[in-house]
């Protein structure tokens, strides 16, 4: 569902501005899936006047980038960027301050670990009977509204089993965030 496979040989582009977003469609109107900084590399899979369809490899997600804010070269130089690093450190730690809270509370396993795509993306790992639960929904939707209070921007996670393999994510909409099943 989020992810491509034949993409060797397509061409890769560039966010040359300090701050962009990927949109759901070709319009500044259409609701932002998350905000781009500078440097962010995309593939391109299609050309719409004058936007590109991109696909970002770190995540999978597929969305709408201005063309006039892409470039073929990659920006050199340091640039200003939001420090996700260290949000990043906080929000596993209060994950997994959260899962032995529960884990102590009502003897549930939940979160096993969390990692950092990069920027506003991450992956939450959960024990597998986790997603079996009633609360597995709930609890994933409290993970997010951390995540996304810790970037203070749009955001994005993919939740997996314990063998890698994506069970659901969740992103920002329009009005309040999107939780997508995967199609595995």
């Amino acid at each position: 569902m989020f992810f491509f496979t034949d993409l060797k040989g397509a061409e890769k582009v560039y966010s040359k501005v300090e701050l962009s977003s990927l949109y759901m469609s070709p319009s500044v109107d259409a609701p932002i899936i998350y905000p781009i900084e500078q440097g962010k590399e995309f593939i391109v899979k299609e050309k719409k006047d004058s936007w590109f369809h991109v696909i970002d490899e770190q995540t999978g997600l597929v969305g709408w980038v201005k063309s006039d804010l892409l470039s073929k070269q990659k920006p050199s130089g340091d640039f200003k960027r939001k420090n996700y690093n260290e949000s990043f450190k906080n929000f596993k730690g209060r994950v997994l301050e959260m899962s032995q809270s529960i884990k102590d509370a009502i003897s549930v396993e939940t979160f096993i670990d969390v990692k950092h795509l990069g920027g506003a993306a991450a992956v939450v790992i959960a024990h597998n009977d986790w997603f079996k639960g009633r609360r597995h929904s709930n609890q994933a939707f409290q993970v997010y509204d951390m995540w996304m209070n810790q970037n203070q921007s749009p955001s994005f996670l993919s939740f997996r089993d314990e063998s890698g393999d994506e069970k659901f994510i969740i992103l920002s909409g329009p009005h309040r965030p999107r939780y997508l099943k995967s199609s595995k």
